[in-house]
């Protein structure tokens, strides 16, 4: 849900990535595993509507 809602206000993958460490406690590799992952299928599941 953070990936989305992020990238959806139009935030670069920097500054998720940023967030996803000091909001969630990820480390920077289990961050990037996340967006790399989840980034993708939201962007994909988006433009199917």
């Amino acid at each position: 849900m953070l990936i989305g809602m992020s990238q959806e206000y139009g935030l670069d993958d920097a500054a998720i990535l940023k967030k996803m460490q000091e909001k969630i406690g990820l480390s920077l590799e289990q961050a990037a595993a996340y967006l790399n992952q989840y980034g993708k299928q939201l962007v994909w599941a988006y433009e199917d509507w």
